[in-house]
């Protein structure tokens, strides 16, 4: 492969032939003085004069340095610099004019400013010190204050084309939608809607020397005509009807990728269309760039494997530049080990980076792991105590909810659901949400067609009101924890099956044994779809039609496998490691979630999607716990019940030696009470039987196991248990 440039400068020339050779020499000189990598590209825009003969003359005179790209018209400035970016094997590109009133030398100063400062993009400023105070000059004064107020920005020389910035930052920032004549004017005005930042270097501009501006005159009048009908058209696109930043939907663009009706839509388009425009009053949150994100996971799964690891690359490293420049916590680590943004160019980088624990982000939570500027109000608070018994807390901005629930509609789709279908959900609806949020989610259920069974009272009273309920709504998908599905199959299996068979189950949070899987696709009449997930990313892999191994999101997540830090090898069991590459509030890189799964091979799946894969997942084993009176609960519910008690309970663990009773092994938290201990003793009873017995034992620390997890419950209980569930023994001996 071509090894990668510090930097390439892209030159639009049009009719330009006496100022090339010389901005030739100060470009390269430029180059040599900062001791960077670099190339120039020249692009001819359709020139009438000898412009395209003098870059192929200095295309000779410096092979390698000079590049040049050619266009049979002209086709605007725009283009050139598309054209000359895509051609680009710069890391880093920077755009001049050809006619040598920005002076080439200050390229460094910008080059500068980008590392020394981490921002997105660097804009050199029109000084006015020695410009002539012309008509144009008052024109784009007056063009510039219009900008800065339509946008709300505060550039001295919002229209200023002299702009240095990551390759991929531009290619994002010239993807514009609309037909302008003058696009160029909006170079600022774009980065500044898809949120990159930005900082201005104050430059001298001189005096044309050579060739004449297609600006001189009365033209300057007629372009500023147009570029008031061009406002109009910005304001629509970049404020009015603006799309989410969607670096993925930039890539299908940029590779002609179509993007075609997902599924969902195409099936119940009214429906669907009617569920969008409510979506807002059925979420908290998250927006209708739901149907956004959509589209394009439905287009970038059929990526090629290639392709996808590209996508990731360049997701990355734009985190990267992100957590460096606003994230205190990454840049101290990155300072420490003496490495800049520039240094992570793919994940065959990820390996220099330091791992990320959940005791780092509790202990940085409130000091320096969010993002510089987060407004707690346009960010969730995600707690869980997860499967470690240990609360947790960690944020999630809008748009990664946005790409979460995207995600998760694509995964289930791959089991032949579509939206509308009737679903089930064997899961708790509202426990630990406030009444708002619990409307809500009734709303959506009523939309998407989705019955929640609480799957926290397991009687046998109340699986066959599950029984029936099931057999009355016929569901196309069976949601629910793996647990829940194979003792509701051992309840099936006895009372005669189900009148009803759905398409498909997915089941999530329990490693799903083989001998389990079994089961419960013998009982239920369909496949099982296993999803792997956690509470800080959602939905992380699933099993598509082909069933053979999990599908990453890649499109969200980078996920490593790793065995005393290299690759595991395939069939070879690695701990997982994962990269959000959404969440920018609070990134997560190199995140040691505390799985272990098992590698495959490179191959891609069988289904014919991109998405790397990964095998079984191994670690998360949880145990139900048997109550009083024919109840039972999985290890789950803890979870969910006591995460808001973190305040008083730094760390518990739920074990079960003897029917009836439990010990509730519990860390004390900062703020602990007797009062409060009653009142969480009472809401277990509540759901596993008054007469429960619970052993309380206050202890310094909870052991861990391999995986570094502190497991939430484990039962111990003798073989009288499986009365319940009598292949139990056999699941747990498989």
């Amino acid at each position: 492969m071509t090894p990668q440039l510090d930097l390439s400068v892209v030159v639009p020339c049009f009719n330009e032939e006496f100022n090339i050779a010389e901005l030739t020499e100060r470009i390269l000189g430029v180059l040599d003085t900062g001791e960077l990598t670099g190339e120039l590209i020249l692009v001819d825009d359709g020139s009438k004069d000898g412009t395209a003969d003098v870059i192929r003359q200095q295309m000779e005179k410096h092979p390698a340095k000079v590049v040049g790209q050619f266009h049979d018209g002209n086709k605007g400035i725009t283009e050139a610099w598309r054209t000359g970016t895509m051609a680009a094997r710069g890391a880093v590109v920077c755009v001049i004019d050809a006619d040598l009133q920005y002076r080439p030398e200050d390229i460094l100063r910008l080059h500068r400013t980008f590392r020394d400062s981490s921002v997105d993009v660097v804009q050199g400023w029109r000084s006015p010190a020695g410009r002539a105070r012309d008509q144009r000059y008052w024109l784009s004064r007056g063009f510039n204050k219009l900008l800065n107020n339509a946008f709300g920005m505060q550039l001295r020389d919002n229209k200023s084309g002299f702009v240095l910035c990551a390759k991929e930052t531009f290619l994002d920032i010239l993807s514009y939608r609309g037909t302008y004549a003058y696009w160029q004017s909006f170079i600022m005005v774009a980065a500044h809607a898809k949120g990159y930042s930005y900082r201005e270097v104050e430059t001298l501009f001189e005096a044309r020397k050579q060739g004449v501006s297609f600006l001189e005159n009365t033209a300057a009048y007629k372009a500023a005509a147009r570029s008031f009908v061009d406002l109009g058209k910005a304001v629509w696109e970049y404020r009015v009807n603006q799309e989410p930043n969607d670096i993925a939907r930039q890539y299908l663009r940029r590779n002609n990728v179509e993007i075609t009706d997902p599924p969902s839509r195409a099936a119940r388009p009214a429906r669907f269309r009617a569920y969008m425009n409510t979506f807002s009053q059925t979420h908290w949150m998250i927006t209708k760039n739901v149907e956004h994100y959509y589209e394009t996971l439905n287009a970038t799964q059929w990526l090629s494997p290639a392709q996808m690891r590209e996508l990731q690359d360049e997701k990355l490293r734009r985190l990267i530049r992100h957590a460096y420049r606003s994230v205190p916590y990454y840049r101290a680590k990155m300072q420490e080990a003496k490495l800049h943004p520039e240094d992570i160019r793919g994940q065959a980088d990820l390996h220099r980076l330091p791992f990320l624990t959940k005791s780092d982000v509790r202990q940085h939570l409130h000091f320096d792991m969010m993002q510089e500027g987060t407004s707690y109000g346009d960010v969730l608070k995600i707690s869980t105590s997860g499967s470690t018994g240990e609360p947790f807390v960690c944020y999630a901005d809008r748009s990664q909810l946005e790409f979460r629930w995207a995600a998760t509609l694509r995964s289930q789709e791959w089991t032949g659901y579509r939206f509308g279908d009737p679903t089930v959900r064997l899961w708790h609806q509202t426990l630990g949400m406030s009444k708002s949020q619990a409307f809500k989610e009734h709303a959506d259920a009523w939309f998407a067609d989705r019955t929640f069974i609480p799957i926290f009272e397991m009687t046998d009273a109340k699986l066959e009101e599950m029984a029936q309920l099931l057999e009355a709504k016929a569901p196309v998908l069976i949601d629910g924890y793996a647990e829940a599905f194979d003792f509701l199959a051992h309840f099936l299996k006895s009372r005669g099956g189900l009148k009803v068979s759905p398409k498909a189950l997915m089941s999530s949070a329990q490693t799903l044994p083989r001998k389990s899987r079994e089961l419960i696709e013998s009982t239920f009449g369909c496949k099982v779809f296993d999803k792997y997930g956690s509470r800080e990313f959602s939905g992380i892999a699933y099993e598509s039609e082909a069933h053979n191994g999990h599908l990453v999101v890649a499109e969200g997540y980078i996920v490593e496998l790793l065995v005393d830090g290299r690759p595991a090898k395939p069939g070879e069991v690695g701990e997982v490691v994962v990269t959000d590459l959404n969440n920018f509030c609070m990134p997560f890189i190199r995140y040691r979630i505390g799985d272990l799964a098992a590698a495959t091979d490179d191959a891609p799946s069988s289904c014919g999607r991109g998405l790397p894969r990964i095998g079984d997942i191994q670690g998360r084993v949880q145990s139900i716990i048997q109550g009083t009176e024919g109840h039972f609960v999985p290890g789950t519910f803890f979870a969910h019940a006591l995460k808001e008690y973190d305040y008083a309970i730094k760390r518990f663990q739920v074990v079960q030696d003897q029917p009836g009773a439990i010990n509730f092994r519990m860390v004390k938290g900062s703020r602990y009470s007797d009062e409060t201990l009653e009142e969480v003793k009472a809401l277990i009873r509540e759901y596993l039987g008054d007469k429960l017995v619970i052993n309380v034992d206050f202890v310094d620390q909870i052991e861990m196991v391999r995986t570094g997890k502190h497991l939430a419950s484990i039962s111990k209980l003798p073989i009288d248990f499986q009365k319940k569930a009598p292949a139990l023994a056999a699941q747990k001996a498989g």
